[in-house]
């Protein structure tokens, strides 16, 4: 597989069981995290994306996860309008 797309295609539910199982374990039940899946910076493989309230909330989550780098962004308090 030398086409960068076709790989990421192929490994798309390998990244998304990662990432389900990433939510269960670290924030299911938790107002104060979203997970998702993206790209990484190289966009070249998936990572789990952590968006974290304060950095209390992210201070146990590991950078990687199985095969996968997790990256964590802090967001502040969500608001709904």
């Amino acid at each position: 597989m030398s086409d960068p797309r076709e790989k990421l295609r192929a490994s798309r539910p390998a990244a998304m069981a990662a990432k389900d199982a990433f939510v269960s374990q670290y924030a299911a039940g938790r107002r104060d995290r979203a997970v998702g899946l993206g790209l990484n910076r190289r966009g070249d493989d998936w990572t789990v994306k952590v968006f974290a309230e304060s950095a209390l909330a992210a201070r146990e989550l590991p950078d990687h996860f199985g095969e996968f780098d997790v990256e964590v962004q802090i967001t502040g308090p969500a608001a709904t309008f």
